[in-house]
């Protein structure tokens, strides 16, 4: 599942990217890299302010995401 995966990439890369998880682009023109594009699925991640873009997820599935994100960062200290 596309949510599986988002998981697994977002905690590979975590300690890069915890200030917080989106699914909008940002409007100031932030570098991006993306770490994973496939099937829909778009992850991008901004090294310079530490945070996630993530595309091709549900509006329910994001939202599973976004609160499995804030509970993985207590989790680690982040």
């Amino acid at each position: 599942m596309k949510i599986d995966i988002a998981k697994n990439i977002i905690l590979d890369n975590i300690g890069d990217a915890c200030h917080g998880i989106f699914n909008t682009r940002n409007l100031v023109g932030d570098d991006m890299t993306t770490l994973y594009e496939e099937d829909g699925l778009q992850i991008d991640i901004c090294y310079d302010w530490d945070y996630f873009e993530v595309f091709g997820l549900t509006y329910e599935e994001f939202a599973e995401l976004k609160r499995w994100y804030n509970e993985i960062r207590v989790e680690l200290g982040y």
